[in-house]
């Protein structure tokens, strides 16, 4: 079945992930999200892990991670105030995201992008949920380590649609944390955004209203090539599902 996000997501994220992480001196190159059922959990407490090894191109560039809730409808986005924790692990930093499913949630989705230049690497993505205290339980997740190459190296994500000539998306089978293979991300030809435009978007709406205006800053700035690289044309719309992605598989 196919599934997509609208552009609604992206912007809940984005604007929530600059509170969580400071300032982004880049628009988002690339990101995908994992979409976990959490209709059997209301209540308890959870914790999702990612792997990622990071090698920016300079000081500016970053990966963020971040997640949020989601009821029925498609656009039914919950305000989240998850936390967000990294440790270092056999030279993998691991984000968790912790928090409470709340009782209004079916889903959470949890977000991982590039902001930014250099050579990014994702693996190992895990959920565990507290069953009683201090007692976690593990809950499966499709292609938790990128396993899977044939026929979608997304089966089982949400992936960004914007395609560039700077971006290279690919499974490593030189990198990876568990398994075999690891999901490589390399980014080149950001310029970052500059000015009175930085700090608008750097902005966190407060109200509906605020909210609407951001939208719509991030949408038209993206025509005068504020968000591009300088070979790319102009591209906006909703996320593309596992099912439609079109990213080459190539070996590392």
């Amino acid at each position: 079945m196919k599934k997509t996000l609208l552009f609604p997501l992206f912007i809940l994220f984005f604007t929530a992930s600059i509170a969580q992480s400071g300032r982004f001196h880049f628009a988002e190159e690339f990101y995908f999200v994992k979409e976990v059922s959490v209709s059997n959990y209301k209540g308890k407490q959870f914790r999702y892990e990612i792997a990622v090894k990071s090698n920016p191109a300079d000081t500016l560039s970053k990966i963020r991670i971040h997640g949020i809730a989601s009821g029925n409808g498609k656009e039914d986005f919950i305000k989240s105030n998850f936390i967000i924790e990294s440790r270092i692990e056999q030279e993998w930093t691991i984000y968790t995201v912790i928090g409470q499913v709340q009782e209004n949630a079916t889903k959470l989705l949890f977000y991982a992008s590039v902001n930014g230049n250099g050579d990014f690497y994702f693996d190992d993505v895990n959920f565990y949920i507290e069953e009683g205290l201090g007692k976690w339980k593990q809950i499966p997740l499709f292609n938790s380590s990128f396993e899977i190459s044939k026929p979608d190296i997304f089966a089982g994500y949400y992936v960004s649609k914007r395609r560039s000539e700077g971006l290279a998306v690919h499974l490593s089978n030189q990198i990876f944390k568990t398994g075999t293979l690891s999901l490589n991300v390399k980014t080149s030809g950001n310029v970052p955004v500059a000015g009175i435009v930085e700090q608008v978007i750097n902005l966190i709406p407060q109200t509906a209203d605020d909210l609407s205006f951001h939208c719509e800053f991030v949408d038209l700035a993206s025509y005068f090539m504020i968000f591009r690289t300088k070979k790319e044309s102009p591209e906006k719309g909703a996320l593309l599902s596992k099912s439609q992605t079109k990213i080459t598989v190539r070996p590392n």
